[in-house]
């Protein structure tokens, strides 16, 4: 009976032993599975996570290029012809001939007094040209040209006296472009929307001394200046090193007109 009674023991333990092999083989498993569980969403999780990175990354990359090439398109490149910019364009270049130098136009600005913008000129005939000169008054100024000094020329805004150190020769011609002009005191005040320039050149310069106020078309409004000069490359220089400088310049002129 005892013999019986331990053979029962034995047996018992076998079973133990198989149920706790069971178990451990059970937990073993379960790690697994959740291990490898674990590893597939860590992996999941990292290719969404490249995904976007990538995806943003095409997106600024793409957006880039789109502004690089809007902004080759807010600078027009075209040569200068005439001696009517000189000495600031053309200084080397003694008529209309070539050599001549090279303007880099903003076509997102239209300038303030001072600048140096290009124009979409129509004179009384009829006949479009473009034309290059330097902004010295806007709507409503009141520009006068004082020849009384039989040296220097003064040129007035609204009855003060401009600071013109870009100028070819300090004496040149009033308003109306007559000889008579030479000698005394003309004025103009210009109306709504118009502007008014002048060639630094000023003894060979048609400009709004010449075209007046009392023809139809006058002296250009606002809505004829094609862009401000911002770069002026000299004749003969291929590369100024600007390039990168214009293309970020672009670059925020879009900005400034977005935001």
């Amino acid at each position: 009976m005892n013999k019986e009674k331990g053979n029962g023991a034995f047996q018992e333990m076998r079973e133990r032993e198989k149920e706790i092999e069971a178990y451990q083989e059970m937990c073993e498993c379960e790690y697994v599975s959740c291990n490898a569980n674990s590893i597939v969403a860590k992996n999941r999780r990292r290719t969404r996570a490249l995904a976007i990175v990538l995806s943003v990354l095409f997106v600024l990359i793409s957006g880039f290029i789109m502004l690089c090439m809007f902004a080759e398109r807010v600078y027009i490149y075209t040569g200068v012809e005439g001696p009517s910019m000189q000495p600031t364009i053309n200084a080397d270049s003694p008529n209309t001939s070539e050599p001549y130098d090279y303007a880099y136009i903003n076509t997102y600005q239209k300038g303030t007094y001072g600048d140096i913008i290009v124009i979409k000129h129509t004179n009384a005939g009829g006949d479009v040209r473009y034309v290059i000169k330097r902004l010295i008054g806007m709507a409503g100024d009141t520009i006068t040209i004082d020849n009384t000094d039989a040296t220097v020329t003064k040129v007035y805004r609204n009855g003060e006296l401009l600071v013109e150190d870009y100028i070819k020769a300090a004496k040149f011609n009033g308003i109306g472009g007559t000889v008579g002009a030479r000698t005394g005191v003309t004025s103009v005040t210009i109306p709504e929307n118009g502007i008014f320039y002048m060639g630094d050149n000023r003894n060979n310069s048609d400009d709004c001394r010449n075209y007046g106020y009392n023809e139809t078309p006058y002296c250009e409004t606002t809505a004829n200046i094609i862009g401000r000069v911002d770069y002026i490359v000299p004749n003969g220089v291929k590369d100024d090193g600007k390039d990168v400088e214009r293309l970020f310049a672009g670059i925020r002129e879009i900005f400034k007109s977005i935001f």
